[in-house]
């Protein structure tokens, strides 16, 4: 790493934590980064960033260093999801009997269910620590600014690609609009950041702004700033 910000919260972990941060890159990963938590049996913590996101790699592991400072320091900060199998099966089940999905066979309907439901349960675990790493980064490590905003703007690109109408047609309404509301929040969050309305625009075109609004209002009265972290949504 070569910025001074992230080289000071590499630091920072280890000092907090007790176990260093080794970094390194991963193919074929859907987000910016794979991030696991130091345990016991394997005492340091791990990200690796992926390989299409070397080029804001800085940003990246800063990011992933403020969720495990938060995680490991104010852990009633980080709102957890326990998944109920039966809930899971359901939704499952009920994504798979949606019409875009009818042309699939049987066990690849199965599937695209599957990873359907999958995604957005990890889209709910995960964006209210990347909030909290978005803000604490913003604010904490000026000299990130620049990397930030281009690994924002192109993280913010990658979301709108769930607005192509196909897809709409092809997922399940009620998966399509909470992804999108969730992906809405996540803009919002930026925009009120940096002071700029452009990221929402998507989402104003489709009709979901207000509820990402709301969404994003529910994070903030639950949670507060980095160490100052309630218990959760």
């Amino acid at each position: 790493m070569s910025n001074v910000d992230t080289e000071r919260l590499l630091a920072l972990v280890e000092k907090q934590t007790g176990y260093q941060v080794t970094v390194g890159t991963i193919d074929n990963c859907n987000a910016d980064a794979e991030m696991i938590s130091a345990t016991a049996d394997r005492p340091f913590h791990l990200i690796r960033v992926s390989q299409e996101s070397v080029a804001v790699a800085d940003y990246i592991v800063a990011l992933q260093c403020s969720i495990l400072l938060t995680m490991w320091s104010h852990p009633l900060g980080v709102p957890q999801f326990r998944q109920i199998a039966n809930k899971v099966a359901f939704a499952v089940k009920k994504a798979a009997d949606w019409r875009g999905l009818a042309r699939l066979s049987s066990t690849l309907r199965e599937q695209t269910a599957q990873s359907l439901v999958t995604g957005l349960l990890h889209q709910v675990q995960s964006t209210p620590a990347e909030l909290i790493g978005i803000e604490y980064c913003y604010r904490e490590c000026p000299t990130l600014r620049s990397l930030q905003s281009d690994s924002m703007n192109i993280s913010l690109r990658r979301n709108t690609q769930s607005l192509k109408p196909e897809l709409k047609e092809f997922a399940p309404p009620d998966i399509y609009e909470k992804n999108q509301i969730m992906c809405g929040a996540v803009a919002r969050f930026w925009c009120d950041l940096v002071g700029t309305e452009v990221a929402m625009l998507p989402y104003k075109s489709i009709g979901v702004d207000a509820k990402a609004a709301r969404l994003l209002q529910k994070f903030r009265d639950s949670t507060g700033s980095m160490g100052e972290r309630s218990t959760g949504v």
